[in-house]
C-alpha cells in the first residue's frame, strides 16, 4: 500500500522548491520621474542573474511600484502605497512625529517592522517580521550611496546607486537566503530610498 502522507508531502515540498527556484529576483529600483523623488518602479530579473555568464545581457521586466500615497493632496511623506509582484500594501511612520520606526502591511496580513538601531542614527536599521532580523546599514557615514546587509545565517544584500551621488537609479544584489521574504526586501528597499532621497 502506498503511504499517501510520504507522496503529499513530497509534492508539498516540490511545489514549495518550484515557487522559490521561479520567484523573480529585484534587480533595479528607479524613480518614476528625473525631478520627483514621490514614484518608484521596481524591476526583476527574467532569468537568475546568477547563471549568466560573462557578456550575456540581463534581461529585466517591470515587477512593481512604490507611490507617495497623499501624492497630489499634501506634502506628507509618512505613508507609501505599494505593489510588488501583485501583492499589494502600505508603507507607514509608526507615529506622525517619528521617522525612525515604520511599519509595512500587505493587505494579506504580513506585518514588517522598521526602526533605527540607534536612536537618532538613520545609517543603520533593524528590519524584522518577528521571525527573522536584518540589520541594513550604509556603507559610509558620510556619504548614502552603499547600504548593505551582511549576516552570517541570511546572507548579503547590497542597493548601491548607479550613478555617485544621484538617488534616482539603484541597483540590487540579492545573496539573500531563499526564506527571506520579498516583503522584508522591499522594507529594506524602502529605507534605503527614503533616507538618501530630497524631500521635495
Amino acid at each position: 500500500m502506498v503511504n499517501v502522507r510520504f507522496i503529499f508531502t513530497s509534492l508539498s515540498v516540490l511545489a514549495a522548491f518550484s515557487v522559490l527556484a521561479q520567484a523573480p529576483i529585484l534587480t533595479t529600483v528607479s524613480s518614476r520621474w528625473q525631478d520627483s523623488f514621490v514614484e518608484w518602479e521596481f524591476y526583476a530579473s527574467v532569468d537568475d542573474p546568477r547563471m549568466l555568464e560573462e557578456g550575456d545581457e540581463l534581461q529585466e521586466e517591470l515587477y512593481g511600484e512604490l507611490k507617495l500615497r497623499w501624492l497630489n493632496v499634501r506634502d506628507d511623506w509618512s505613508e507609501w502605497d505599494f505593489d510588488l509582484g501583485g501583492q499589494r500594501g502600505t508603507i507607514r511612520q509608526k507615529w506622525k512625529d517619528d521617522p525612525q520606526q515604520w511599519e509595512l502591511r500587505t493587505y494579506t496580513g504580513v506585518v514588517i517592522t522598521m526602526r533605527t538601531a540607534w536612536a537618532g542614527d538613520f545609517k543603520e536599521w533593524r528590519v524584522s517580521d518577528n521571525d527573522v532580523t536584518l540589520n541594513i546599514r550604509s556603507k559610509w557615514s558620510n556619504q548614502f550611496d552603499e547600504w548593505q546587509v551582511q549576516d552570517a545565517n541570511y546572507g548579503n544584500f547590497y542597493l548601491y546607486t548607479l550613478r555617485a551621488q544621484d538617488p534616482r537609479d539603484w541597483a540590487v544584489n540579492d545573496q539573500l537566503a531563499p526564506n527571506i521574504s520579498e516583503e522584508m526586501k522591499l522594507a529594506m528597499i524602502f529605507l534605503v530610498i527614503y533616507n538618501t532621497i530630497p524631500k521635495m
